[in-house]
């Protein structure tokens, strides 16, 4: 029945992806979908994540810094202002990450899907498979 609330307990977790570049957006959703989690959209810029939040209930997001020259924190401000939790994924250095962020995981690119999934775990634990 759609819009019946127990339809959805058991859905998996959402994950909105904000990542510049078209193909390695789609490799990290092929990731997270992949280990079991649903995912919610891929913004490329900061207008277009902060808009994606405006639509969506997510339950995690993975983050690029750079976006094209301009960076990410403002929204990764809107979604600790939610308690949404996130993840950086960046080739850039964790040291130059702004201070207020530095508690949170980064996965470094390219090499980033295990540590991906695992931190999306640690986050938003995926139903268990009896509650599926």
């Amino acid at each position: 029945m759609l819009g019946d609330a127990s339809s959805y307990v058991n859905r998996p977790p959402s994950v909105l992806i904000v990542e510049d570049d078209a193909q390695l957006g789609e490799a990290i959703g092929f990731c997270v979908e992949e280990a079991g989690y649903e995912v919610a959209g891929c913004a490329q810029s900061v207008d277009a994540a902060l808009a994606a939040l405006g639509r969506w209930t997510v339950d995690a997001a993975l983050l690029d810094v750079n976006l094209q020259g301009e960076l990410v924190y403002p929204v990764a401000n809107a979604l600790t202002e939610r308690g949404v939790p996130f993840v950086f994924v960046t080739a850039q250095p964790a040291s130059e990450i702004p201070e207020q962020f530095r508690h949170r995981p980064v996965v470094a690119k390219p090499d980033y899907a295990a540590a991906l999934c695992a931190a999306l775990a640690s986050m938003v634990p995926l139903p268990s498979r009896a509650d599926a």
